[in-house]
């Protein structure tokens, strides 16, 4: 009987058994290189490589040599990081090592050490099912090199005992093949064929694949045919260049399962050479990574579009202009830009609610998706604001297309059982003529959107004048901010008597703005500027501050009389108003009677609900309260039926010319009576003339004001006057 003898760790001929565990190592671990060597005080050699090459190492050389120092498990990222590493031959010489990881192997010799290395040309970790499988491997080649130690004593003692020996290497190979089956994702060889027909697959196919492994080798599946048709073309180009470079191939495509499923796969693989240097096979190693690409592609959606309505965001509008920009300059051809702004969704969702706004904006995406046509790039760019671009189209079409959208959007919407209308204004942008980056043409198509939102057809295309008054629109805004931080706005008072008695019966607080520039500014130039800005919020609770002042030095002074304050529409729905008129009239020791509240019909109409709420809270507080401007908005007594007021004030444009016009006659005695039969007293603005108070006085008009009596005056002034006028 002839026996094979054991191979000794000094011999340096070929070694089938472990340069198969060598393949495996660096399939595990997804490696391009994979090493066995040994170390002693003086060089490392090799026994068995795998994707290198190379000779003896001097040991202050070897990368082996800091495992076998480290006695465990070594693993670094990029070699040049180390100290002890980066000077390794490996690493600075070619192969250029970057990723490493050894572990050490006891060997029967005690003057050496063994070390099993994977290493890889560029910088990353080895995830934990690598490392696990290097030390599996590790422990499998100790448990060889044991074996065939053990043998080999075995010869040298007695023949007879070969078979045992022999047996637990057979049990090696089989653990082996063991672990080939569990290793996560696919192990294969192909042979270099047009087909590259499998010669061995691993048993992790059937989960990934829902194919056998013996499907792919013995040909009943093609493995191309599982290949999703539009990746085939660019993974057989990649593989082909990999072949023609001597490179690792590596690539992420799709595959569909014998279920018909779509999976994402990441392939790594490496060519097998014969001894003349030509390709026989390819050895590698896939794996499923469908649930990263799902990953990435819902972080691609999130950044990309917007999760209310699906369509493109801002950054996606961005850079659709970018490509626009540079597609159209090339060819030389204009494009257009719209930006849509939907005006009431903010009155939609104090009313109906936050779910009833964003449904609205939901139409209005499918409407704007629905009117242009196919090819148009529809975004959501802001809270309410839609971006259409339109490719190849001069100012005349954009026009045209703009009112197509805009009459699209004037159909309403049903919502909460209302059918309600998206009031929308529309700005006009053109490459190049108004700009030639995606930040200018966005930027200036809202520009043109806020000048088309004060024009009566509701749609603009950008001039460099709005650009002008956008402008000045923010220097105002910034000096408005500082001049409520720096105290530079003053409060005029306008008397109002009684008029059967010619008693002071109170005042109308009105603000002024000393600008440093622009003089004395009066409410009607910056009032409506800085309710579109939010500025009135900030304005009001100055005015109402100031007052409360003003009204403690008149109290002190024995000339105190009720303020009167002016609210706007965003005061109604402020919910710290009550709180800041609470805390105004604390810090200086004030009551209700201190002053009183004036809303116009406009501002009460605009949110009846919030309206009668915010005036109910007032009056039950013990504050009066006044309906200003009475007669140009609603004029309907059936709302006044419904609303807590003590006082309606009938607008000067009747009152005026009350003695001259018989009309504005009729309607003021009417208002007067109307009122009063709802209990209800009244006071009339614009009082120019003694005759129009004996007319007032006739009817039973409670109370007058106007330049007949006092223009408006300082507090200091107010305080003269109202002594003089006793």
């Amino acid at each position: 009987m002839t026996v094979r003898q054991p191979r000794a760790i000094h011999d340096p001929l070929p070694d089938p058994e472990l340069d198969g565990y060598l393949r495996l190592a660096a399939i595990a671990c997804q490696a391009p290189i994979a090493l066995l060597g040994f170390v002693d005080a003086e060089r490392e050699w090799f026994v068995a490589r795998y994707g290198l090459e190379c000779g003896e190492i001097p040991r202050p050389l070897s990368l082996s040599a800091a495992v076998a120092e480290a006695g465990q498990l070594l693993h670094v990222p990029d070699a040049r990081a180390s100290e002890r590493l980066r000077h390794c031959r490996l690493v600075e010489g070619t192969p250029r090592v970057r990723c490493f990881a050894g572990i050490p192997i006891e060997v029967p010799e005690q003057s050496m050490v063994g070390v099993l290395s994977v290493a890889d040309t560029q910088t990353r970790h080895l995830d934990a099912s690598g490392m696990e499988a290097l030390r599996l491997l590790a422990d499998q080649i100790t448990t060889l090199l044991r074996q065939r130690n053990r043998v080999r004593g075995l010869l040298d003692a007695a023949a007879s005992r070969e078979s045992s020996a022999l047996e637990d290497l057979r049990e090696s190979q089989r653990t082996l093949q063991t672990l080939v089956s569990n290793l996560p994702g696919v192990a294969y060889r192909c042979r270099n064929d047009p087909s590259w027909q499998p010669e061995f697959v691993s048993e992790g196919c059937l989960q990934l694949t829902g194919y056998a492994a013996s499907d792919l080798i013995n040909g009943r599946v093609k493995i191309l045919d599982i290949v999703y048709p539009e990746d085939l073309p660019d993974l057989q180009r990649k593989l082909s260049r990999a072949l023609r470079t001597g490179t690792p191939f590596q690539s992420t495509y799709r595959i569909r399962t014998a279920t018909g499923e779509i999976r994402w796969v990441w392939d790594k693989a490496c060519a097998v050479y014969s001894a003349e240097g030509q390709i026989i096979a390819l050895e590698g190693f896939f794996t499923d990574i469908t649930e990263r690409k799902q990953a990435e592609e819902c972080i691609r959606r999130m950044a990309y579009f917007d999760e209310l309505t699906g369509l493109p965001n801002r950054l996606s509008m961005r850079s659709a202009l970018s490509t626009a920009i540079a597609t159209s300059g090339d060819a030389h051809t204009p494009f257009a830009l719209l930006h849509v702004e939907v005006d009431n969704v903010r009155e939609i969702n104090e009313t109906l609610g936050y779910h009833e706004g964003d449904r609205l904006l939901q139409e209005v995406a499918i409407k704007l998706r629905d009117t242009v046509d196919t090819g148009k790039t529809v975004a959501r760019i802001a809270d309410s604001s839609f971006s259409v671009l339109l490719p190849d189209m001069d100012a005349s079409h954009a026009v045209h297309t703009a009112r197509k959208v805009m009459q699209a959007l004037s159909t309403p919407f049903e919502l909460d059982t209302l059918l309600v209308s998206a009031d929308c204004s529309t700005g006009i942008t053109l490459f190049p003529g108004h700009g030639s980056d995606p930040d200018a043409l966005l930027r200036r198509a809202n520009v043109a959107r806020y000048g088309a939102s004060r024009s009566a057809e509701k749609l603009a295309v950008y001039a460099g004048s709005l650009d002008s008054d956008n402008a000045q629109r923010l220097i105002l805004m910034t000096d408005l901010r500082r001049a409520i931080d720096r105290d530079e706005l003053l409060l005029l008072f306008q008397p109002k008597l009684r008029v059967h008695s010619r008693r002071v019966s109170g005042v109308e607080a009105l603000i002024r703005w000393k600008h440093p520039e622009r003089g004395l500014m009066s409410p009607g130039q910056f009032i409506g500027f800085a309710e579109s800005t939010g500025l009135i919020t900030r304005l009001t609770y100055w005015v109402l501050a100031a007052a409360v002042r003003e009204s403690h030095a008149w109290h002190g002074s024995g000339q105190a009389v009720p303020i009167a304050i002016n609210l706007s529409p965003h005061d109604i729905r402020d919910p710290q108003l009550f709180e800041q008129i609470s805390s105004a009239l604390e810090t200086w020791g004030g009551s209700p009677d201190w002053i009183q509240f004036e809303l116009t019909e406009s501002c009460i109409m605009e949110d009846l609900s919030a309206a009668q709420r915010v005036l109910k809270q007032l009056r039950e507080a013990g504050f009066k309260l006044f309906i200003d401007d009475f007669g140009t908005g609603y004029s309907s007594l059936s709302y006044l039926r419904k609303l807590p007021v003590d006082y309606i004030k009938i607008d000067q444009s009747f009152v005026t010319d009350l003695d001259s016009d018989r009309e504005s006659a009729a309607i003021v005695e009417s208002i007067i009576k109307l009122a009063h039969s709802l209990g209800i007293e009244v006071v009339a603005e614009g009082v120019e003339s003694i005759a129009t108070m004996e007319m007032l006085s006739d009817w039973g008009c409670e109370e007058a004001q106007g330049y007949c009596i006092s223009k408006p005056i300082s507090g200091r002034d107010f305080q003269a006057w109202s002594k003089a006028y006793a």
